[in-house]
């Protein structure tokens, strides 16, 4: 999110609505019915704003919930600030240096962007994992969390951090102290990932230049859920052979996962992805098909969703909830395979669907049979596309183009109402 301010609840809102859970006999009814919609000028005067001179690009906030403190990262600076307020607690400037700006400038990008876009901020413990572009010289630190100005380490940002400020990226850090980021390897932007690092378990990553695992993705988000990460982004659809289109994806790979012997060495030998559908049922439905945020509500094992249309075309935006179980479900069924570039893609069995998470118990190694590893290499795309909760979208809105949202659960007199912030 780029601008110069940073509003209370996370986004300058454009606008929210509020999603019931009705009793089944009432679930046409309420599709029907218009959510009510409360503009960002109604709230204004519930909201708080925070404004640095020279500050700009505030793209990363994440929460110290024990001490009621936001931190945000923005063009070359890092801000504590109080939670209630959003007054400012400290504030500490982190630049490239000169001759990593020369360097950058060599390689023909502009002063725009030769500086430090935040693109990794992460809580762990008692410390903040931060990464920055660095005039596309991507680095890594560890700072305390009540004094950013005390950094304890500083590692490369490659393969944690994308290397331009126009690459999408996510990251988390798990419990066990594992990074897990999906971004871009390389400096041109070719060679994205996802990969693991850090902590105690080997450095894994999609297999390099397939398509097939992954075409041109624009990571969106990524959430630590039982036994395995999860990953939802938008790439180019391979399987779609009319032409070109971007399909949104939910992909998964085991936290337990140690990499293949021989092959897929170094390779994820758990990782899947399907396809996630956001329509406008019909005769011909209306597809939503570009993700661009989620929020997940680990509760209701709810994901939310925004999805919009491509950018040519004309603009317009919706909203589909996913339950955790329907994206199992898929992860469960048969794949979607080509035999090679002239075949069709067809249904085939899951051959070993027990391969997709092996246990410490069993051994880490008892499923590593070299048909097993042959078989995960190639069967990576899910047949079963992941339907939503309900086949109307929850919101849509024509000449829109939603980019950001935070849902929040109260409960009211007789029902637990989502309220949902939507923001442009």
């Amino acid at each position: 999110m780029k601008g110069t301010c940073v509003i209370a609840w996370l986004f300058s809102s454009l606008g929210l609505w509020r999603l019931t859970h009705p009793e089944p006999q009432d679930m046409t009814q309420c599709q029907r019915a218009e959510h009510p919609v409360i503009s960002y000028k109604e709230i204004g005067p519930w909201l708080r704003e925070f404004r640095a001179k020279n500050a700009v690009d505030f793209s990363q906030l994440t929460f110290d919930p024990g001490q009621k403190e936001l931190v945000v990262g923005a063009r070359n600076y890092l801000f504590r600030l109080q939670l209630e307020d959003l007054s400012l607690i400290q504030a500490v400037k982190w630049e490239c240096d000169e001759a990593t700006k020369k360097a950058c400038y060599s390689k023909g990008k502009s002063k725009e962007e030769c500086q430090n876009y935040i693109r990794v901020l992460l809580v762990g413990g008692n410390r903040l994992f931060t990464c920055g572009t660095n005039a596309f010289t991507p680095v890594c630190t560890n700072r305390s969390l009540s004094n950013l100005t005390e950094i304890h380490d500083q590692i490369s940002g490659m393969a944690r951090c994308p290397y331009s400020p126009q690459h999408n990226s996510t990251a988390l850090l798990t419990a066990g102290g594992e990074l897990y980021a999906a971004t871009a390897m390389d400096f041109p932007g070719r060679d994205p990932a996802i990969y693991r690092s850090l902590g105690i378990l080997p450095p894994l990553r999609t297999a390099q230049y397939n398509s097939k695992w992954l075409n041109e993705p624009n990571f969106v988000s990524s959430y630590d859920i039982g036994n395995f990460t999860y990953f939802f982004f938008r790439e180019n659809a391979v399987e779609h052979d009319c032409g070109k289109t971007v399909f949104s994806r939910a992909a998964r790979v085991c936290k337990n996962d140690i990499g293949g012997r021989f092959l897929l060495e170094d390779t994820w030998t758990t990782f899947m992805k399907a396809r996630l559908n956001c329509s406008r049922p019909g005769e011909v439905p209306f597809y939503y098909n570009e993700l661009q945020s989620t929020f997940f509500l680990p509760e209701l094992d709810l994901i939310y969703g925004i999805f919009t249309t491509n950018v040519n075309s004309i603009a317009a935006s919706a909203v589909c909830v996913f339950n955790l179980s329907a994206i199992s479900q898929a992860f469960a069924g048969p794949f979607k395979y080509q035999e090679n570039s002239r075949s069709a893609w067809l249904p085939y069995p899951n051959p070993n669907p027990n391969f997709q998470c092996g246990t410490v118990d069993q051994g880490l190694y008892v499923n590593l049979t070299e048909r097993n590893l042959q078989d995960a290499q190639k069967f990576i795309l899910m047949h079963e596309v992941v339907q939503p909760v309900t086949p109307v979208p929850s919101f849509m809105e024509d000449n829109s183009r939603f980019s950001h949202m935070a849902v929040d659960v109260v409960q009211s007199r007789d029902t637990l109402v989502h309220i949902i912030y939507l923001a442009t």
